[in-house]
């Protein structure tokens, strides 16, 4: 299954009228006047391959604004999503002609079989099925008659209860960084569709976790031949770090022997883990023998209760017995299990009428609780520095421990009908990288995770990446799509079949496909176009950026505008040089020409410097030779002057 065409007609956006070709396989054109589709085989598709599992790339080009990322949200998101994105996008049974959007993608399925999907079905579709205003259709076309024929719904088809063929071969990663200004707010999408509003599932990869990024990490620390090449600097020295946070316990009256909160849980006043070092040598002489790790583990369980019953007060109907002539493992367990016993207590404990809550702790925040315990129980003893901070260097990490612990991150951030965050009493960071390595680990995290997520029926995958070079150095940009091929080439990816559409502005990148396969879209006053480029594969930056990325110079505008009012300045002081009068020369003209050769020196373009350098020196030529020659006309004035005195002498 393939992503072969886009259509956009009317979407309250920039673009409007526009057609979009992703596949070389077939000619594709439609009529909106007759609302007739045409499809042709193409007789010599162009042949060139980036691997054996990479069916088609495409790239979007166009100044900011220009419309690419619509394109990828047609493409990459759901129904739901687009209404939330698309304003006027709405399911209305009679729609207005502003809320009257229409647009359609075209699928290949093999043979004759299509599939559409779309806003508006009553312009292109000819059917007497009923057709909600977001549509999917698969169809038969008659290549002698060019008809759509044999019409049939899609959206039921990926539910196995309806009977229909199982028609789900195709599975679509979307990519798209995140704002990074706080001002601005994008319509949450969702991680994937729940409710098969499409006819294949579509994932935002956008939306990943804790684990995807450390399982890639971990592979990177560990020189993986996959993931190992994506970095300049030793991804080995990348440490991570697991703190515990004590400032609700650190900010209670305990050490002023008030005892209430330590009582409420332990049944006494004398069993506290968290108390500070010194507070714990002070009342009772020595600390409890648990290890770091265990120590932790406690700790944790202990702030979480203590911040539930400050907000909602309760109290252990059983209190805890310390054995200290028991092993540790023994006196560790009994109080971990002491504590979760109490939480699982407070789960059905009735809070307070005043509370919104119905119980002190949710259920699901036990069971997280849990999650978390035996998650930290799998770091070894060696990593921690105390009984409040862990510190892990990556590459040190034999088997990938860490895992059970970032699925716990993921499983707090992801569910929504738990009141703790899990995550401020236990912060997580990786440390040491810089911004472009951070983007570089972003975007091939929620690829990993992406293609970890999809549905296994379907080997195909259309990867959408709106900008994913944006903040990379140039190199990077360089060896992007290199990387990108080589991996989606490798073992772990080399079952599925990719088709790539990139939304960029790096010149670099479009040198690295061939123009055919570039979608440059421009602006002109207040229409939008769509034209195809005139350079790629191996091309001059320079004739790339001219051309296909609408640059209309290669020079910044500041360093444009400043060489500029050199070549004018250069212009009026030759015209000012060929009236001034010999001593004007000598005293004004002079010095605004050392002043141009200075402002000339800066310039870094050889070419160009040496021409205005040159132009500049003619000036001076000539503003000396005007002196001189004046100079010698008046001195030999003056001599003739003096001549004739002495022959007027008697």
């Amino acid at each position: 299954m393939k992503l072969l065409y886009l259509y956009i007609g009317h979407v309250n956006r920039p673009l409007a009228y526009h057609e979009f070709s992703f596949s070389d396989d077939y000619l594709v054109h439609f009529d909106r006047e007759n609302k007739a589709l045409d499809i042709r085989q193409n007789p010599q598709p162009p042949f060139f391959a980036y691997g054996e599992n990479i069916t088609g790339l495409k790239l979007l080009v166009g100044k900011n604004g220009c419309g690419k990322s619509t394109i990828l949200s047609l493409l990459g998101l759901s129904p739901q999503d687009l209404r939330n994105e698309f304003l006027q996008y709405e399911d209305t049974p009679y729609p207005t002609k502003e809320q009257t959007y229409d647009w359609f993608a075209l699928y290949h399925l093999g043979g004759d079989s299509f599939a559409l999907e779309g806003y508006n079905p009553s312009i292109v579709v000819k059917t007497d099925l009923f057709l909600q205003n977001h549509y999917s259709v698969s169809f038969q076309y008659d290549f002698t008659h060019h008809l759509l024929t044999n019409v049939g719904v899609l959206q039921e088809s990926r539910d196995p209860k309806s009977g229909r063929k199982h028609i789900n071969q195709l599975n679509c990663l979307f990519y798209c960084q995140e704002p990074s200004v706080s001002w601005y707010t994008r319509p949450k999408r969702q991680k994937s569709d729940p409710y098969n509003a499409c006819f294949f599932p579509r994932y935002d990869i956008s939306q990943f976790g804790y684990q995807a990024v450390e399982h890639f990490l971990y592979l990177a620390a560990h020189k993986d031949k996959e993931f190992y090449p994506f970095f300049d600097n030793d991804p080995a020295s990348l440490t991570a770090t697991l703190t515990l946070r004590q400032s609700e316990i650190n900010e209670l009256t305990l050490f002023r022997r008030d005892y209430s909160l330590a009582e409420a849980i332990y049944g006494n006043g004398h069993s506290f883990l968290s108390m500070p070092s010194p507070a714990l040598e002070k009342h009772f002489g020595c600390q409890p023998e648990l290890s770091l790790c265990h120590s932790m583990v406690i700790r944790y369980l202990e702030e979480l209760l203590v911040f539930s019953l400050k907000e909602h007060p309760a109290k252990n109907e059983n209190t805890f017995h310390d054995q200290a002539d028991a092993p540790e493992s023994v006196r560790y367990t009994k109080r971990r299990d002491f504590l979760l016993g109490f939480m699982e207590s407070l789960t059905r404990a009735d809070a307070p009428p005043d509370s919104y809550k119905s119980t002190v702790i949710d259920s699901y925040d036990l069971h997280l609780a849990k999650q978390f315990c035996a998650a930290l129980e799998q770091i070894p003893e060696r990593f921690f520095v105390s009984g409040d901070r862990a510190k892990i260097l990556l590459s040190s990490c034999e088997a990938n421990f860490l895992e059970p612990l970032m699925a716990c991150y993921d499983h707090n951030n992801s569910a929504t009908e738990h009141e703790l965050n899990h995550t401020a009493f236990l912060p997580f960071h990786i440390q040491h990288l810089s911004s472009g390595e951070l983007a570089l680990i972003d975007l091939y995290a929620a690829v990993l995770s992406g293609i970890k997520e999809v549905n296994r029926q379907a080997s195909n995958i259309l990867l959408l990446l709106d900008e994913p070079d944006s903040r990379l150095h140039p190199e990077w940009s360089r060896l992007f799509l290199k990387r990108l091929t080589d991996l989606l080439k490798s073992d772990g990816f080399c079952d599925y079949q990719f088709q790539i559409v990139i939304a960029t502005h790096s010149p670099l990148l479009l040198s690295d496909v061939p123009k055919k396969d570039i979608l440059c879209l421009g602006v002109s006053g207040s229409s939008q176009y769509v034209m195809p480029a005139n350079h790629g594969f191996m091309s001059n930056l320079n004739d790339i950026l001219l051309d296909s990325m609408f640059l209309q110079s290669p020079f910044g505008a500041f360093a444009e505008d400043y060489t500029n009012r050199l070549l004018e300045e250069i212009a009026r002081l030759k015209e000012t040089l060929q009236s001034a009068s010999p001593a004007c020369c000598h005293s004004n003209l002079q010095p605004r020409l050392d002043l141009l050769e200075e402002k000339t020196a800066v310039i870094d373009e050889p070419y160009l410097k040496k021409v205005l350098q040159k132009s500049i020196s003619q000036l001076k030529e000539l503003c000396n030779a005007k002196t001189s020659r004046e100079k010698r006309i008046e001195y030999l004035e003056d001599e003739l002057k003096r001549l004739k005195a002495l022959e007027d002498k008697p």
